[in-house]
């Protein structure tokens, strides 16, 4: 988590909306391994908490915190992703830093609001020997337990749910397209029966000359053009002239040529990957939450009906509850450090950090050496008996 706050930090192109909301979540994780985690590890220890009231509730309250900032800053990831892929054209002027920022205050202040409620008397903090630290008691007030069950699970799952499967349905919807309007203008330059669009022998052929083919969309369908030797797209026949002058082109794309199985093959890879990053992102809120949640709600339901709370055992409560911890653990790898941009900065980072390493040591010699060089004996580096300062362009030899 510090490092993806000091690699957005220091890296001027990863100033963006994403980035702000993904720094959050880095500090809201951040704050739950530096306020939450330690005083776990002691009590683990100890078999007790410290005796100090006013600490329990401090830790308990701060957790409740830390822990709705994540899940709601992970909604919020998912909304501007959703955003990014279904309004392209008009995110970059609605999503802006100025309202990113509004979002994260928005964020922290929901979840300062919703985590008092314990301290004013609806629900209560105290120690938990299943979990090792001083957390809300769900059993004490289930609809309480309800109340936060829902706003900071089911409405941010839902959120999430609804986001990634609609970018994955768009992704393999616009990959299809693609792939169908490779094999149609393939068909249509050559339309030799003989052969099937999808024939891997007929795409290694070298029907298309040039490595990129140009086609229009006129009139609301795609028509296949020609590709000149400068790059220049060439003019359509005298049936798409016709169309053009009836309805405004709305668009033409450069489209790679089909014929080349090795930019497919990496480009579907691509998608896999991003597909996959997806699932793993969704996989691992779920099952890193939903157990925790179905044992608070589970606990504050027997206590409702019957008084007390032993259906869950201690081990499932522990479980639960370091899942949730463990959340905060793989954040910082599914949504920043996997990610191709972060990887590049954290390259660009080291490498300026070398430079600077290397020119500190550089001048740590450059002094030595300068402080040195009267009492040098080497006959190689002395050219008079007296001791004189070098001149620039012996200066830069010695360098």
């Amino acid at each position: 988590n510090i490092l993806v706050i000091v690699i957005v930090a220091a890296t001027k192109t990863l100033h963006s909306v994403t980035s702000v909301l993904i720094m959050n979540l880095a500090i809201s994780d951040l704050l739950v391994g530096v306020g939450v985690m330690p005083f776990v590890a002691l009590s683990v220890m100890n078999r007790n908490w410290v005796d100090c009231t006013d600490l329990c509730l401090y830790v308990g309250y701060t957790s409740s915190v830390y822990c709705t900032v994540s899940v709601l800053t992970l909604a919020a990831i998912a909304l501007d992703r959703y955003h990014s892929i279904m309004d392209c054209l008009r995110y970059s002027s609605r999503c802006t830093l100025r309202r990113a920022c509004a979002v994260v205050l928005w964020i922290w202040l929901q979840a300062l609001a919703t985590s008092c409620p314990p301290l004013l008397g609806w629900g209560s903090i105290s120690y938990v020997v299943p979990m090792y630290s001083c957390v809300v008691i769900w059993a004490s007030s289930p609809s309480y337990t309800g109340f936060m069950a829902a706003i900071s699970y089911l409405v941010p799952a839902v959120v999430i749910l609804f986001c990634y499967v609609n970018i994955v349905k768009v992704a393999r919807s616009h990959a299809r397209r693609i792939h169908t309007l490779e094999n149609s203008i393939q068909h249509s330059r050559d339309p030799n029966p003989a052969f099937s669009p999808n024939d891997s022998s007929h795409q290694h052929c070298g029907s298309f000359p040039g490595p990129n083919k140009v086609i229009y969309h006129v009139s609301g369908q795609f028509v296949p053009g020609d590709g000149r030797d400068d790059g220049s797209p060439a003019v359509p026949d005298s049936t798409t002239e016709q169309n053009a002058s009836t309805s405004r082109r709305s668009a033409f794309f450069w489209v790679q040529n089909a014929s080349q199985p090795a930019v497919q093959n990496s480009q579907q890879q691509h998608n896999q990957h991003g597909v996959l990053r997806l699932l793993l992102v969704i996989l691992a809120f779920f099952l890193c939450w939903t157990p925790h949640i179905a044992v608070s709600l589970v606990q504050a339901t027997e206590t409702a009906i019957s008084g007390r709370s032993s259906l869950v055992p201690p081990s499932a409560v522990t479980f639960s509850y370091w899942l949730v911890l463990l959340n905060s653990d793989i954040n910082p790898l599914l949504y920043a450090l996997l990610s191709k941009r972060f990887q590049g900065a954290l390259q660009g980072l080291r490498q300026k950090l070398r430079a600077r390493l290397e020119s500190i040591v550089g001048r740590g010699w450059e002094v030595r050496a300068q402080g040195e060089d009267g009492k040098s004996s080497d006959p190689c580096t002395l050219t008079s008996n007296h001791p004189r300062l070098p001149s620039s362009s012996e200066e830069s030899t010695w360098d």
